[in-house]
């Protein structure tokens, strides 16, 4: 029991063990396709991005590079 717990008299509850993720389903080669030349325009033109997609991943809110959909360079004005 943490002490705002105990001042206030109610137990914290302790922490759900994390779920089993089901594995991802199995993409169309048109989405291999797309998944690769994502991946590849990404680590061409924004390389910082690579470690934080893979950090996203690894934390369960991404499941890998399928959910990078949209890689598109605005062209700046000058």
């Amino acid at each position: 029991m943490n002490p705002y717990a105990s001042i206030k008299g109610r137990a914290t509850a302790p922490a759900t063990a994390a779920k089993a993720t089901t594995p991802a389903r199995a993409l169309s080669d048109a989405e291999i396709e797309r998944v690769a030349e994502n991946r590849a325009f990404v680590r061409e033109n924004m390389p910082e991005l690579v470690d934080f997609i893979r950090d996203l991943h690894a934390n369960g809110l991404i499941d890998g590079w399928r959910a990078v959909t949209n890689c598109t360079m605005n062209e700046r004005e000058s």
